[in-house]
């Protein structure tokens, strides 16, 4: 894992905070993780709100039970642990994404192997992966949020 990480460090290079910094020079695609496999579906803006906060949809080849939401997270060495920003205000889709099926109190309750699934991270780092309980996922630059999705997803800021 150390050889992975030294490499993404070169590829990433800087500490910038941007989304539009050196993404789309860099080319990067989404990143599937180790089993089960795991797709970042897309990373979008959060409109109407003056929160930095952004919206992810992964994909994931596991149960809703197995998934670990708290270990969804972005690391930032410089921060204690307890900082770092996990994902906030899970919502479970159906298959193709145009449906909440759930949220945190619901996951133990559904069906199925694969999991589609939504929640917001404050202040994304777009320079460091996305760590999941399966892997680290290298970001892409965020998009303008799907109508599929924002017909169905409200975003509520933590209090």
């Amino acid at each position: 894992m150390g050889g992975f990480l030294t490499k993404l460090k070169k590829i990433i290079g800087s500490d910038r905070h941007s989304d539009h910094d050196n993404n789309e020079q860099r080319g990067h695609q989404p990143v599937m993780t180790s089993d089960p496999n795991v797709r970042l579906l897309g990373v979008y803006r959060v409109e109407d709100t003056d929160e930095d906060v952004h919206l992810f949809e992964l994909l994931i080849d596991a149960s809703p039970k197995d998934v670990n939401v708290g270990a969804i997270l972005q690391k930032d060495p410089a921060l204690r642990k307890d900082n770092w920003q996990v994902a906030y205000d899970e919502r479970y889709l159906n298959e193709d994404g145009t449906e909440v099926i759930g949220d945190y109190f619901d996951r133990n309750e559904l069906k199925g192997d694969r999991t589609r699934i939504t929640f917001f991270l404050y202040f994304v780092d777009f320079n460091k992966p996305l760590t999941t309980q399966y892997g680290d996922i290298i970001l892409p630059p965020a998009a303008d949020m799907p109508e599929r999705l924002s017909e169905i997803i409200e975003f509520e800021p933590v209090d």
